[in-house]
């Protein structure tokens, strides 16, 4: 599919994506027009980024900042059914998402999409590093880091490796992936989407416009995901049972030749492991060799407030896994831990998850559970009797509490479950808050 360049091009939201898509259609020599809720002030440095001659609506989206345009390019953070572009779709206006407008300037570069709901980033990190240890110019983005358009405008690369949300999947019209990557569903973003079959539907879209010639990398281990319709060639990934790549004892496999030990993995858990076959299955296709593969998991410890170890103190390990912003992502790290082995912070914005999924492992795995935030108490509530709990309000207690608590061989996780907005600008600056507090000296008792 051709990029047709349109004359008058309106960029719906001004973060990261938006600025980027503003950028790339004005060096196309369109018109850029940009339109966003947030005033003049507020967007001070967004505005900065944009420069050259782009006339903007702000405040609000009226409708006529429609006038003339061509094509609508929006934003992640756009619902789809956003009054703007209910009314573009009327006017027979066509909308792209940033993530697709990108894809349209380099639709022959070989391209791997990641989605699901957990894991996105650290496969998405992972299959770059293993084709550029084997050699391949790469570069990852997306949802992850740079924006798409971003990528287009710096240039230099042969392939790419972007993350998509679902907010990213839903409005896609044409982008057909070389590899998508579907690594698992569980509740998440119920709060945007009507339920979860809803959810669901926009993660497939993203296999929706492959052809026999790309490749589809499903979790076997998800019976949803499993069941993705595409017309793509199939490949599986499983830790539990036989699959194109697989954790055979503790050998990871892919095409019955060993990649690395389990043991040998620097990222932990077994939620990894299970990314890291992913990763392998995807990176193989543009060409990794297993000595490839293994480099990069022998060496790649993880991103940040992504299930990492950020202090240690007299046998208790303190884990920053802020990014666990869903109860799928909190159960799959919680089965990673021993038996009884885990004081659990947890608790912020629910979402409107179902947390009664999180009481069998919380049983098994957490010694004692500290919620915090907004939907703290009532997360405890729904967990109650699972483990003992303490209702902390804030993360500052938890973080406390849990220190006077825990004992030589067991971790301090905080998995939250849960956005961050009701006390944190995002989940970044609570996992920097709680590896903080977890480092801080304590004074000892008179």
């Amino acid at each position: 599919m051709a990029y047709e360049i349109s004359s008058r091009v309106l960029v719906v939201g001004l973060g990261s994506s938006g600025v980027a898509a503003a950028r790339l259609a004005a060096a196309d020599g369109s018109e850029v027009w940009a339109t966003d809720l947030r005033s003049e002030a507020e967007l001070a440095t967004e505005l900065a980024a944009l420069g050259g001659d782009i006339r903007t609506f702000l405040g609000g989206h009226p409708d006529s900042s429609l006038d003339g345009v061509g094509l609508v390019i929006t934003s992640p953070g756009v619902p789809a059914d956003a009054p703007l572009l209910v009314s573009a779709r009327q006017r027979g206006i066509a909308v792209n998402t940033e993530i697709e407008f990108a894809w349209l300037h380099r639709p022959q570069a070989d391209l791997v999409a990641v989605t699901g709901s957990n894991g996105k980033s650290t496969v998405t990190e992972l299959t770059a590093r293993m084709l550029v240890e084997a050699g391949r110019s790469t570069v990852a983005g997306g949802n992850l880091g740079t924006p798409a358009s971003q990528l287009v405008l710096d240039g230099g690369w042969e392939s790419w490796v972007l993350e998509i949300s679902s907010f990213q999947a839903e409005l896609l019209t044409a982008m057909a992936p070389r590899v998508a990557v579907f690594l698992n569903l569980s509740q998440d973003h119920l709060e945007r989407h009507p339920g979860l079959d809803s959810y669901f539907a926009a993660k497939q879209r993203l296999f929706a416009f492959q052809t026999d010639a790309d490749t589809a990398v499903l979790n076997a281990d998800d019976p949803m995901v499993a069941a993705t319709r595409t017309a793509a060639r199939t490949r599986t990934f499983s830790i539990f049972g036989p699959a194109d790549a697989s954790l055979d004892g503790d050998q990871l496999v892919l095409d019955g030749e060993q990649i690395v030990r389990s043991s040998e993995v620097r990222l932990s858990g077994i939620h990894n492991l299970a990314n890291a076959l992913a990763a392998s299955l995807a990176a193989a296709v543009l060409g990794a060799t297993p000595a490839a593969m293994a480099a990069t998991l022998n060496t790649f410890d993880g991103l940040e407030h992504r299930h990492r170890t950020v202090h240690a103190e007299d046998g208790v390990r303190w884990v920053d896994d802020s990014k666990a912003t869903n109860v799928g992502a909190t159960l799959a790290a919680l089965r990673g831990y021993p038996d009884r082995s885990l004081h659990l912070i947890l608790g912020g914005q629910a979402k409107g998850q179902d947390f009664e999924v999180l009481a069998e492992e919380v049983r098994r795995a957490v010694t004692r559970l500290y919620v915090i935030g907004e939907d703290g108490p009532a997360i405890a509530e729904i967990l109650a009797g699972s483990a003992p709990i303490e209702d902390c309000g804030n993360l500052a207690e938890a973080v406390q509490r849990a220190r006077s608590r825990a004992a030589s061989g067991e971790w301090v996780l905080l998995a939250p479950a849960c956005a961050s907005f009701d006390q944190f600008s995002n989940y970044g600056e609570r996992g920097d808050r709680f590896a903080d507090l977890a480092r801080q000296e304590v004074a000892p008792c008179p």
